[in-house]
């Protein structure tokens, strides 16, 4: 973990550093309201390649979004968007009614960086509910219409994801036009998912993903290899 996780003792209260900064990003305990928590990361490519889907890929948050909203596991459902393009952008785990749906393009690919900074926000977040006391499982999803096109941590990014799957947690991988299969499979996704570059698939892609994420909370236990089977 990125900051320093030291145990410091006052006269009145017991705190750790980092711990308020990840509240502070994420849903803090407080407004959580079940004990079982499911974290869905959402990484949502945006480069150039995208710019004819902005419209449907708008609409496909929206119903992906609304969908998970009128579930009965809604109040267990935390989300993070993850976008790249050129750079990277990892928000916090919020609940789904302040997902955000606004989508652009531009850029290159910037594959590797978000799964490597996602699973260490993931990582970061889980560790701090579990200790928290509560249940968690997670999804870890990536959505991109192809290969990496800046930086060149491949092993970085295979070691992220290694360890989501160490960790019994879904990692899963929407290929959009089907050129990024490959690389998915190389990267050790476990769950692969491809749909034809179109804008019905794209609303297809969405809507098994917001199914497989409900059905997921729905079930006792982590469904790794079958995911995307609703």
């Amino acid at each position: 973990m990125a900051e320093r996780m030291l145990q410091h003792r006052t006269d009145t209260e017991i705190w750790i550093d980092g711990l308020d900064q990840t509240e502070m990003i994420n849903t803090s305990v407080e407004e959580i309201d079940s004990e079982n928590v499911n974290l869905i990361f959402v990484g949502i490519d945006r480069s150039s390649s995208m710019w004819r889907f902005e419209a449907d890929m708008k609409k496909a948050l929206e119903d992906f979004r609304d969908a998970l909203g009128a579930s009965g596991e809604a109040d267990e459902i935390l989300v993070a968007r993850a976008d790249f393009s050129g750079d990277i952008s990892v928000g916090g785990y919020r609940k789904i009614q302040e997902f955000d749906t606004n989508y652009t393009t531009g850029g290159c690919t910037a594959l590797y960086d978000v799964i490597q900074e996602g699973c260490r926000k993931l990582k970061e977040y889980r560790d701090f509910l579990k200790n928290e006391g509560m249940r968690v499982k997670a999804v870890f999803a990536i959505f991109s219409d192809g290969e990496n096109t800046i930086g060149n941590d491949f092993s970085g990014a295979a070691r992220s994801v290694a360890y989501l799957n160490g960790e019994e947690i879904v990692t899963a991988f929407v290929s959009f036009g089907g050129e990024a299969s490959k690389t998915a499979g190389d990267l050790g996704f476990r769950n692969i998912l491809d749909v034809s570059s179109s804008a019905t698939e794209l609303r297809r892609a969405f809507n098994c993903l917001s199914r497989s994420v409900i059905e997921h909370s729905r079930s006792v236990l982590s469904r790794q290899d079958d995911f995307f089977v609703v």
